[in-house]
């Protein structure tokens, strides 16, 4: 009459959401008209978001408790559920305009969605902490999206191609990998200027671990750490003919 299955019934009777009028000789659960009203109740209390604890509370004698004192705030609760719903849709789809048909591994994959997720929450923190143009140029705002799209996909695929080649055990000195590495350094100097990135560097506390917080593994943070200590060096000293050159 209820649609609420046998099991359910049994599970509602141990915790004490609905407890049968009486039992027969065999065990069996009796319910009466009441108990099917009080289901009604239960049904719809847990339609509207309510947890077993607050039935229980709202069905016993002693409930203060009014189903217009709470619908509002279940509404404003539901309301912050959407909009969670929403940002993680909206984190999906960004997601899958980056990567297109690449495919990528999935710790990389989690790496995008953190970012995604926490970004607000980012911009916030480095806002109090830098300078507004610096804020901005990290996060793109000065750039159209579909153009920051390209320049994410970019970079992505650059970070999986040098990560590819870690896992092969390639030196971080090889050729391949140094010539990654300048490609990687390029696209940062044209998101953030590099006497910017000086002043992001010196963020690298134990405060700033929201920021830096990452799913690379710390093998891969050192290879890269080292594949950038050689390239640096390489910048640093005389260039002779086209050695370095791309």
């Amino acid at each position: 009459m209820t649609g609420v299955t046998e099991r359910t019934l049994h599970y509602y009777d141990r915790k004490g959401v609905l407890t049968p009028t009486s039992y027969t000789q065999n065990g069996y659960r009796l319910y009466s008209h009441d108990d099917i009203f009080k289901m009604q109740k239960i049904l719809t209390l847990k339609y509207l978001g309510y947890s077993l604890k607050e039935i229980i509370d709202y069905l016993s004698k002693n409930s203060k408790a009014s189903v217009q004192d709470t619908l509002f705030k279940q509404k404003e609760l539901l309301k912050q559920k959407r909009e969670e719903l929403d940002h993680i849709i909206n984190t999906f789809s960004t997601v899958e305009q980056i990567i297109q048909d690449e495919k990528m591994e999935s710790d990389l994959l989690l790496a995008i969605i953190h970012s995604i997720q926490m970004e607000n929450k980012q911009k916030q923190w480095l806002s109090n902490q830098l300078p507004k143009p610096i804020v901005d140029q990290i996060f793109m705002e000065h750039i159209p999206k579909e153009e920051r799209m390209n320049r994410d996909r970019e970079l992505l695929i650059a970070i999986h191609k040098l990560q590819g080649l870690y896992e092969s055990g390639v030196p971080p000195h090889h050729i391949d990998v140094q010539h990654l590495m300048k490609q990687l350094e390029r696209m940062l100097n044209n998101i953030l200027e590099p006497k910017y990135q000086e002043e992001l560097e010196k963020l690298k506390t134990e405060e700033s671990s929201l920021y830096h917080f990452s799913f690379i593994s710390k093998g891969f943070q050192d290879y890269t750490a080292a594949a950038s200590d050689i390239l640096n060096k390489q910048n640093n000293r005389p260039r002779r003919g086209n050695e370095y050159e791309d």
